[in-house]
């Protein structure tokens, strides 16, 4: 990359800085507003159009490249359901539970009930996300996905093998496969990718640390009791009432992605302020655990590097003839989404701050990786001139980016800065 190009990157990146911070932002209204969104990693997907960008005149889509992450989820582990609710049940035995904190104890039931044998499933509401946004990329590039007159169109879809991944590909596939039978799809979930599919080395090794760090902000801004005493009539013996409070939160917050439990969620316990604090040390904690952080997030953003040459090379063909793929589709997790769209320095998802204390004002993990989260680069080629732009979105709205041009950014322009990104 020559000297030039490297000086109007930079430049770019520093007038990008300042409104990539407000874009970033969540504010105790927008929570206020709908406290799913206080989910921060476990938010549903919550589509939000973003402002018209018309094609500009004469080109024509012919190839998308795309990776998501896996759609809505039960929790992971058993233990996000069972350890708050022993405590509740060991309070509901001794009779030191509220009216409220029996209400929030029946909840429980019906939550671990409902994801009993399921933990880290995809469920109904991911399998539904996935085929909305299947049905909205067929919908706005209808000529990717065309087989008029003999047109072949090729998708390869490929997903990591756990079962979650490969349900979101079936789900995105399906809907594809309904809108035009004819399509032709091919499927993966293989070993063989995983290297630039979710293996990211540098999570894994800074993981406990970036843990520790952000788990002292719960002890440090919480104060839980307020809402101990609304569940408890004697909350003196019920353990760490702080660690109970985040229990409590992240189980009322995969409600939203089991909806057709039925179950309403409980973050009536908490109070507006309350549930921003819960938020911002969430933020915080994914932040350091897979984001651009000063302290943990140079290695963890270059695990990424593998997964962007994979998109660039295999787009690279299809550009220049030696494919004839209409779309690559990948499904993963949000482990590389996030170290993917900070690489790439996307305005939003790319910040990189010093202090904790202004992680929550540069960078919001549910606008960057909601459940479904997905990069989508869109190619367009004007058949006079053969010039190809592409269009770069995050959760299918316009991904500013550190390059001139956009939001069709010219193909050669995107593809030496994606180049000096890996290479």
């Amino acid at each position: 990359m020559t000297n030039r190009f490297t000086l109007k990157v930079r430049l770019l990146a520093l007038l990008l800085l300042t409104a990539a911070c407000a874009a970033a932002q969540t504010t105790p209204a927008e929570i206020a507003e709908n406290p799913e969104r206080a989910a921060g990693i476990y938010h549903s997907y919550e589509y939000l159009p973003g402002p018209a960008a018309p094609v500009p005149a004469g080109y024509t889509p012919f190839y998308i490249s795309h990776y998501s992450r896996h759609g809505s989820r039960y929790h992971a582990s058993a233990s996000t359901y069972t350890e708050p609710l022993e405590i509740l049940r060991k309070a509901a035995g001794e009779g030191i539970l509220t009216p409220k904190g029996r209400e929030v104890l029946a909840k429980a039931e019906s939550l671990a009930a409902g994801a009993e044998g399921r933990y880290g499933d995809l469920s109904p509401r991911g399998v539904a996300e996935h085929r909305a946004i299947a049905g909205r990329m067929y919908a706005a590039y209808p000529a990717v996905f065309s087989t008029r007159k003999g047109r072949v169109c090729r998708i390869e879809s490929r997903s990591t093998q756990v079962p979650r991944c490969m349900l979101s590909m079936a789900a995105f596939n399906e809907r594809l496969k309904e809108l035009n039978p004819a399509i032709r799809i091919t499927r993966d979930a293989s070993v063989r990718d995983f290297g630039y599919m979710a293996y990211g080395p540098s999570m894994s090794a800074s993981s406990a640390a970036a843990l520790k760090v952000a788990d002292s902000l719960f002890g440090a801004r919480m104060n839980p009791g307020r809402v101990m005493k609304s569940l408890f009539t004697d909350p003196a013996g019920i353990g760490d009432p702080v660690k109970l409070m985040r229990q409590l939160y992240i189980l009322t917050s995969v409600i939203q992605d089991a909806d057709h439990l039925g179950i309403e969620p409980f973050y009536d316990i908490f109070t507006d302020r309350d549930l921003y604090d819960l938020w911002a040390c969430e933020n915080v904690r994914r932040y350091l655990q897979m984001g651009p952080s000063a302290r943990f997030g140079d290695p963890i953003v270059a695990d990424a590097k593998s997964l962007l040459r994979n998109i660039v090379e295999t787009a690279r063909e299809v550009v220049e003839g030696r494919s004839d793929l209409a779309a690559s589709l990948r499904f993963g997790h949000d482990v590389f989404v996030i170290p993917l769209v900070a690489l790439l320095g996307v305005e939003g998802a790319s910040a990189r701050v010093e202090s904790l204390d202004d992680v929550a004002s540069a960078w919001s993990v549910e606008k960057v990786s909601p459940m479904a989260a997905n990069v989508q680069f869109v190619f367009f080629r004007n058949a006079k001139t053969g010039d190809v732009r592409v269009r770069v979105l995050l959760n299918e709205r316009d991904a500013r980016l550190p390059v001139a041009g956009g939001p069709y950014y010219p193909w050669k322009d995107l593809e030496q800065y994606c180049e000096s990104l890996y290479e």
